[in-house]
């Protein structure tokens, strides 16, 4: 025979009751884990933001903000007499300030495991050179291209490169004339970008992009249309720098927030942008795979590698949103500087 279940005024004191042992027992592991990272954690001696010690939602907020890496500057360097080659920025994270960490970190015996986030920046569904985080798996992919930066190679590719400075200073040039006459500003990042991204593609894939060939303006084209034109795969670029924000979110909350920012916010630029850029990657690829994998480009030795053409295809994008954001906005900003400061 069963028992008659508890009466309400029965079943809410037993509530209670245990909130009363739970919530004691909650604060006390808070504080005891306060304690611990504050004051015990081998880390603790380790300077750094004190919010950091306790939580890693200092480094996602300020992450997100864009600031975290002007913040943590200041604490490898507080002030001009004191550099603090170690800074602790989670409970169980630091950054290093060393360059006789560099080789151990990134080179030596294959560098240290990478964090799990940086599996946040793989590409159709592969991991990149960059977010690859099994160094067994990284290893031939590294193998393959490693000899495509070599000082020797990059010698041989003088005369792409060479072009294609040429090509960026010639169309500066032009606009520098054409906002002159219309009273307009040179977008110099969308130049910037453009070399970057023709530097990468003719010197690694033999054959460029052709950012410095769009939208350029001559004869009486400059008056009657003064407007310079996003290069086609800047909205690309943007998207993997907007997405950077989010890079220490686990992976799959930032696979779900990826869906959703896909699905409710993409633009049509950048739509159109992807588009292009797959056009022009699959394009390279299929042209090295008809060439039996074995030309010397960066796709060929990928495919002479043993990989498939859509990991190609991810990697050769990887390296053209990795090339053209970071050369791009380090050229436009040491334009600004010279514009800011002309004695120099």
């Amino acid at each position: 025979m069963s028992s008659p279940p508890p009466s309400p005024g029965l079943a809410q004191q037993a509530l209670v009751y245990a909130s009363s042992r739970l919530l004691p027992l909650v604060a006390v592991l808070l504080i005891a884990t306060v304690i611990y990272r504050c004051l015990f954690h081998p880390l603790a001696g380790v300077p750094g933001p004190w919010l950091a010690r306790l939580t890693s939602i200092w480094t996602l907020y300020h992450s997100y903000a864009g600031d975290e890496a002007t913040l943590i500057s200041s604490h490898h360097f507080p002030n001009i007499r004191t550099h603090n080659p170690i800074v602790r920025v989670g409970p169980n994270e630091v950054t290093i300030s060393d360059g006789a960490a560099l080789a151990p970190i990134y080179s030596e015996k294959g560098g240290f495991k990478k964090a799990d986030c940086y599996r946040n920046f793989d590409i159709d569904g592969y991991p990149s050179l960059f977010s690859q985080t099994d160094k067994d798996s990284r290893a031939p992919r590294a193998k393959a291209i490693v000899g495509m930066f070599s000082t020797k190679s990059l010698k041989d590719g003088e005369e792409r490169l060479g072009g294609c400075v040429k090509d960026f200073v010639d169309r500066f040039q032009r606009e520098k004339e054409a906002a002159r006459k219309t009273r307009r500003d040179v977008n110099v990042l969308n130049l910037a970008r453009s070399l970057a991204v023709d530097v990468v593609t003719a010197y690694l894939f033999k054959r460029s992009y052709g950012g410095l060939e769009e939208d350029v303006y001559t004869g009486e084209r400059e008056v009657e249309k003064a407007k310079s034109e996003q290069m086609s795969a800047s909205e690309f670029v943007n998207a993997f720098v907007g997405v950077g924000r989010f890079f220490y979110l686990p992976n799959w909350s930032f696979v779900l927030l990826e869906k959703v920012n896909e699905s409710l916010f993409e633009s049509p630029e950048t739509v159109e942008s992807m588009s292009k850029v797959d056009r022009f990657v699959k394009s390279v690829v299929n042209s090295a795979d008809a060439q039996g994998a074995d030309s010397e480009t960066y796709q060929g030795r990928m495919l002479k590698a043993g990989l498939s053409p859509d990991e190609v295809g991810a990697q050769c994008k990887d390296l053209m949103f990795a090339g053209t954001d970071s050369s791009g906005m380090n050229l436009s900003t040491f334009c600004w500087q010279l514009a800011k400061n002309p004695a120099v």
